[in-house]
């Protein structure tokens, strides 16, 4: 029996609103910590640490070396977020009908995808959250002793994120392994207009609202491309610009 009810899928269907406004909260929660504490800042702040805790690198104080960090975690949530909606669109839009069993292993691996990217959203809302507080502990002396407890969950954070990826990673490869067994190849994805191929590597379809389209990477007609691509060229120039 054919089916077309995967089509209907979208971001709301897997999105949950107390988390996205967990999310928020500790993404703009650290803008309101550090400017509260920006005036009585010492004139040097610190700009990296060591595997250790320490501070390696030091910088004057400005808005961009005190704001960094939570401008990253804006970053990376956006980046997370852009993975998220794109997993969906380009996994559940599909132009051919398609039996209950596929779409079931389909609803199955977007969730997965979505599960591995939500999970990554809530360690760097943690992450950087703790990270952004160190700018404070390590430059006033009275907060000093909470340098430690901060740094310990940022160490956590990243644990849990590799095995957050190892485990959701593991599971999409059983799935996505199951779905090539039982349907074959051609139906892990869904068919490209060659006629919006340009060069033999550009996918410019208006038409399509996928993002991620298989080995050509990006639809470019689709706006939140080129918000991604923005994103992914903001995060290292707030890492290493100079402040």
């Amino acid at each position: 029996m054919q089916t077309p009810s995967f089509q209907s899928q979208s971001l709301r269907d897997y999105t949950s609103i107390p988390f996205e406004i967990f999310i928020a909260a500790f993404s703009i929660l650290p803008f309101f910590v550090l400017s509260y504490f920006y005036p009585v800042l010492p004139e040097r702040v610190p700009l990296f640490l060591n595997l250790s805790g320490e501070v390696a690198v030091w910088a004057e104080k400005s808005g961009l070396s005190v704001f960094r960090v939570p401008l990253m975690a804006v970053d990376t949530q956006l980046i997370c977020l852009l993975m998220k909606y794109a997993t969906v669109q380009s996994e559940t839009v599909t132009t051919f009908e398609i039996t209950k069993e596929q779409a079931d292993y389909r609803k199955q691996y977007v969730g997965l995808n979505v599960g591995l990217w939500d999970w990554f959203r809530c360690l760097v809302a943690f992450k950087m959250s703790a990270a952004s507080l160190d700018t404070i502990f390590l430059s006033l002396e009275r907060f000093k002793f909470l340098s430690r407890p901060a740094f310990a969950v940022t160490a956590i954070a990243a644990l849990l994120s590799i095995a957050g990826a190892l485990f959701y990673g593991y599971r999409l490869l059983v799935v996505r392994r199951e779905m090539k067994e039982k349907f074959g190849d051609s139906q892990l994805q869904k068919p490209i207009d060659t006629r919006h191929v340009y060069g033999g590597v550009l996918y410019f379809n208006p038409s399509d609202s996928a993002v991620f389209v298989s080995k050509y990477v990006f639809n470019f007609a689709n706006k939140w491309v080129w918000v991604f691509i923005s994103c992914l060229i903001a995060y290292p120039l707030i890492v290493f610009s100079p402040v």
